[in-house]
């Protein structure tokens, strides 16, 4: 079965406000691969395409219909080669309208999702948690380093440099992981824009 993300889990990954996702999903811009009711509660969960859509479509420069968001994430989310203005070129989609040709450029967007998704997979099998350490608190395994701990430092922005210089006794992907922690639940601000578009010469203007 694939892999799937709750809301908080795949707006850490995506490395976008949880809020952003709570929007596209109030406005039907995202249908995750799953919906879990439980009593009058709605549970989301978002497959690693549904991710790789949501942060395209956080990034992207101007609006879009809702037929042109559907056939996107069918790009995205669902490995269409095509789908109404849409066509996968590689990592990257082009959008077609008439004479208009744009290409869209996701292969940093791409690169963002799989590595915090290789971190959230390290930190599941990395973290643990026993009522003989530290009262429970989960801790880096072989260690007493609380997670928390290593997360709020993030939070606090302070370099990696010394954070990595104050925990030796965690790796690259240790600290890869308390990244995406400090995400969790934590709006990170406005994201950067690395969304890359180009017209095709001769296009409309």
């Amino acid at each position: 079965m694939a892999e799937l993300f709750t809301l908080d889990e795949a707006a850490a990954i995506a490395e976008i406000e949880p809020d952003t996702v709570r929007t596209a999903l109030e406005k039907r811009s995202v249908t995750p691969s799953r919906k879990i009711k439980t009593g009058k509660a709605v549970r989301y969960r978002f497959s690693e395409g549904d991710v790789l859509f949501l942060l395209v479509l956080a990034e992207f420069p101007f609006p879009l219909s809702k037929e042109d968001k559907d056939s996107l994430a069918q790009v995205l989310a669902h490995a269409s080669k095509t789908a109404r203005h849409w066509v996968s070129d590689g990592p990257d989609v082009v959008f077609r309208s008439g004479d208009m040709k744009i290409f869209v450029e996701c292969k940093h967007l791409r690169k963002t999702v799989e590595r915090n998704v290789a971190a959230y997979r390290w930190g599941k099998e990395r973290i643990s948690s026993s009522p003989d350490v530290l009262g429970g608190e989960p801790v880096f395994r072989g260690t007493r380093i609380p997670l928390q701990h290593v997360a709020a430092l993030f939070r606090k922005h302070v370099p990696d440099e010394e954070i990595a210089e104050d925990f030796p006794a965690l790796d690259e992907r240790d600290l890869a992981y308390a990244r995406l922690a400090a995400r969790l639940g934590q709006p990170p601000g406005r994201p950067k824009k690395h969304l890359r578009m180009e017209r095709e010469p001769g296009g409309r203007r």
